[in-house]
């Protein structure tokens, strides 16, 4: 033991760390005031393994006094933080023992006992938890007050109206909060009572705004034109979250008009062009449920942020549904962006009253509008919209044309499949393409032939999108078509072709993928290794070790990669071999690839003191897949030495794991 005690306090963290992890599993009572000791060392592990042995060893009643004590060191705040935390995970063992500890004049112990009882939450502490209201110390009441609320007692709640009652700001303050998170009716009049009180006006709104009860609504909404304007938001939050919490939506409205009448428009209007995000959310919200034409102008003003427009959208959406008539007006504006953003809401509201200014949109100059009013169109099932849809598949602009697409498959049962596979050899080399996605959208397997029939298309966006098609509809026919594309003279084809099959797989893929493996193009041979992983047949395994050599670092990590992925002693033993490739990316591929595997921590190991940060992050990961014993041990160690914040993180994440 004398040994042990002065080991314990050597300079050196490893021998202190050492001198501890000694003591594990002899269970001497010796071991306890030198392991209570090891928790005030600065090193945390130090601390942890003290703690953990304690656990382990012990019954609780021999060191929680122990643990106790630690409380009381004022200037070492590690000691006093893994005492608590010990206490905290001793759980409802640790409640008896806390209960008899508060009885101290020390009011820093005392707040500490309360928040470790706090979080247990143990039904026994409720009596102490209770006295501790009237403690002689304003932040032990404030922390008791705090942790009622969390425990969700009903049986605290008389308690805390009391104190809410009394007129103590410091802890009426968190029993606001407290009555709010608890939920429980009865405190509901005090609550309102408390709304006279200035200072508490914001905890006090916030706990109405939880219960929402609809009778406090005409007591809230006057405080939208409360002096302070910190107040006035809050209302306006706590409004929001009455219809959130199930107040229904007309109440809301009804009232605020009867509280504020005319002055309810002006004040959310002002609120939505607030400088706090989350106020401008809730304007917007309850200007939506206003239903207000009032509110169109400023509404779409508000549109052109990026960041609220779907809150606007959502809004407009709302007056829509219900009076969609009301928005064609909207759409009689010079404004490009206001007539796109129309049309999406439009799209949003999907009635039958828009489908002719939506058509009139399809031949708008502005190609954002074509594009949206197209997508919005299809929404309706209208099968009137689909000739001049199809016409828009060869619209000058790509984003016009790739709606059409989307819109056309919206309406799939309106299609003209064999006008379709007609289009298909139509001189138009977009229209070509735009036909070949569609038939893939709505899997149209009966198109597969004339599909294939386009891979030798002159044009390479054609037979791309061709190729996309295929792989979509999946099917053994398509399967044959698309290891014709691997042949391909354009290296993006067969990239694609390969990509494809590998996702589908099927008879005579894996030998098609493996002949690629050979092709002179580095994209196309990575293409060739990632589709062999993404088979899942071992049989790939023997031909991705090959591509282990290959000239191209892309290839050889896409090929660890994909070794990592289909597993087994074979591609484990091959991407080992990869750990002393010169490349840094592919030592670290090969790293983060052996994760899954087993009996590979010797090979990993030595990387956690590899010069280069991102290999020991990557070293970090792989072992942190299963961070116990030797491995454990290690990434302790490691993070006594690091210094780059990034590998800190990484190894504080794998060890909470």
């Amino acid at each position: 033991m004398q040994e042990l005690s002065r080991r314990i306090t050597d300079g050196n963290i490893e021998t202190r760390r050492e001198a501890v992890e000694s003591m594990r599993g002899m269970r001497d009572d010796g071991c306890i005031p030198l392991l209570l000791t090891a928790m005030e060392d600065v090193s945390w592990r130090v601390r942890k393994t003290a703690v953990d042995i304690l656990f382990d060893d012990f019954s609780v009643g021999q060191y929680i006094g122990g643990l106790v004590k630690l409380l009381y060191i004022e200037d070492n705040a590690g000691a006093r933080n893994s005492a608590i935390e010990a206490l905290i995970r001793l759980g409802k063992k640790a409640t008896l023992f806390l209960i008899d500890a508060f009885k101290t004049p020390n009011k820093d112990v005392r707040k500490f006992i309360i928040d470790v009882l706090g979080e247990q939450r143990d039904h026994r502490s409720l009596p102490l938890m209770l006295d501790a209201l009237k403690d002689e110390d304003e932040n032990v009441r404030a922390t008791a007050v705090e942790h009622l609320g969390k425990v969700g007692e009903i049986s605290v709640v008389d308690a805390l109206i009391q104190i809410l009652d009394n007129g103590d700001l410091w802890i009426a303050y968190p029993a606001a909060d407290a009555l709010g998170r608890i939920g429980n009716r009865k405190a509901i009049p005090h609550l309102v009572s408390a709304l006279q009180r200035k200072p508490l006006r914001e905890p006090v709104l916030k706990a109405l705004g939880r219960l929402a009860d609809p009778s406090t609504l005409q007591h809230v909404i006057p405080l939208l034109e409360d002096p302070s304007r910190n107040i006035q938001e809050q209302a306006l939050k706590t409004i929001e979250k009455y219809y959130h919490n199930g107040a229904d939506a007309g109440f809301i409205v009804d009232e605020m008009r009867r509280v504020l009448g005319p002055a309810a428009m002006d004040l959310l209007i002002k609120h939505a062009w607030s400088t706090r995000r989350e106020v401008r959310i809730s304007a917007i919200l309850l200007l939506g449920l206003m239903k207000d034409e009032a509110a169109y102008g400023p509404l779409l003003d508000i549109s052109h942020e990026e960041e609220f427009a779907e809150d606007v959208k959502n809004a407009l959406v709302f007056i829509g549904q219900s009076r969609p008539e009301t928005l064609l007006a909207l759409f009689d504006t010079d404004n490009p962006h206001q007539r796109r953003f129309i049309c999406e809401v439009a799209g949003g509201i999907v009635s039958p009253v828009y489908y002719d200014v939506l058509d009139s949109m399809l031949d708008n100059e502005d190609g954002h509008v074509r594009s949206t009013a197209a997508l919005s169109i299809s929404k309706l099932g209208d099968s009137r919209a689909v000739e001049k849809l199809r016409r828009l598949l060869k619209d000058p602009y790509e984003d016009v044309q790739e709606s059409a697409v989307e819109a056309l498959a919206i309406l799939r049962d309106s299609l003209d499949i064999g006008g379709l596979i007609a289009d298909l050899r139509d001189g138009n080399p977009a229209l070509r393409r735009n036909t070949a996605l569609i038939l893939g959208k709505i899997g149209c397997g009966e198109a597969v032939g004339d599909l294939g029939f386009s891979l030798k298309d002159e044009n390479v966006r054609v037979r791309r999108a061709v190729v996309e098609s295929l792989s979509r509809i999946g099917t053994a026919e398509a399967v044959r078509y698309l290891t014709y594309a691997l042949t391909d003279e354009s290296p993006d084809i067969r990239i694609s072709a390969a990509l494809s099959l590998g996702g589908i797989g099927g008879d005579g893929v894996l030998e098609s993928l493996t002949i690629l493996t050979s092709d002179p193009d580095n994209a196309v041979r990575v293409a060739a290794a990632k589709s062999l992983g993404m088979l899942g047949d071992p049989g790939a395994v023997k031909t991705l070790a090959g591509l282990l050599g290959d000239r191209n670092g892309f290839v050889v990590a896409a090929a660890v990669e994909s070794l990592g992925g289909l597993g087994g002693d074979e591609a484990r033993d091959a991407i080992i071999g990869m750990l002393s490739s010169r490349d840094e990316e592919i030592r670290r591929t090969a790293l983060i690839a052996l994760a899954p595997a087993a009996g590979v921590e010797e090979n990993l190991l030595p990387f956690l003191r590899d010069t280069d940060w991102a290999t020991r992050i990557a070293a970090v990961r792989a072992l942190g897949r299963n961070p116990g014993g030797r491995v454990r041990a290690e990434l302790e160690k490691l993070l006594d030495t690091e210094e780059d914040p990034t590998v800190i993180k990484a190894v504080e994440e794998m060890l909470r794991v």
